[in-house]
């Protein structure tokens, strides 16, 4: 049901501004763990609409559904899979370096499913999550992007028993 609202927002600011202003993308994700030596893989895939507000500032939300799975948990009773659901806001910037390369700041909450704290095993529902992505669009419709960045579901003095900084690649079509 969140995405559908979610899409029913993305939509509205579509038809709010100017055609011109408006980009839409989507695309696969692949995602690798790297706070632990065990090795988490996350794929899945993720879609953004963004608002030009000025010529050098969008603005924007992004969505997504990733899949994880662990070589071993973190914990020996612990989940080795775990799924990802990230909402979050986006500014994005032109970088004058080259042309058609950007950078790209997210920031918001990822719902996730089957995450336990080590201590009690209880349920960790989600956290906070930043993502900073390098990026650059090519032939009229693509766009290639590297991210970096974490989902807080450790809490203070509870980690979970998930793997949550990432670094990841993807690729996607520009509607």
């Amino acid at each position: 049901m969140r995405k559908i609202y979610l899409l029913v927002l993305l939509f509205t600011i579509a038809n709010g501004a100017g055609a011109q202003n408006v980009k839409v993308n989507a695309g696969p994700e692949l995602l690798h763990s790297f706070n632990h030596d065990l090795a988490f893989w996350g794929i899945g895939v993720s879609a953004q609409g963004e608002v030009w507000v000025k010529e050098r500032l969008g603005l924007g939300l992004n969505t997504g559904f990733l899949k994880f799975t662990g070589t071993r948990p973190l914990i020996p009773t612990g989940n080795i899979n775990y799924t990802a659901v990230p909402v979050l806001a986006v500014i994005k910037y032109p970088l004058p370096v080259i042309k058609n390369l950007y950078g790209q700041d997210a920031m918001g909450y990822t719902f996730v499913t089957d995450v336990h704290y080590r201590d009690n095993g209880g349920k960790v529902p989600g956290g906070f999550t930043y993502y900073f992505s390098l990026g650059y669009e090519f032939a009229t419709h693509f766009d290639i992007a590297v991210k970096v960045g974490r989902s807080r579901l450790d809490k203070k003095d509870r980690p979970a028993n998930v793997n949550e900084r990432n670094l990841g690649l993807k690729l996607a079509y520009i509607f």
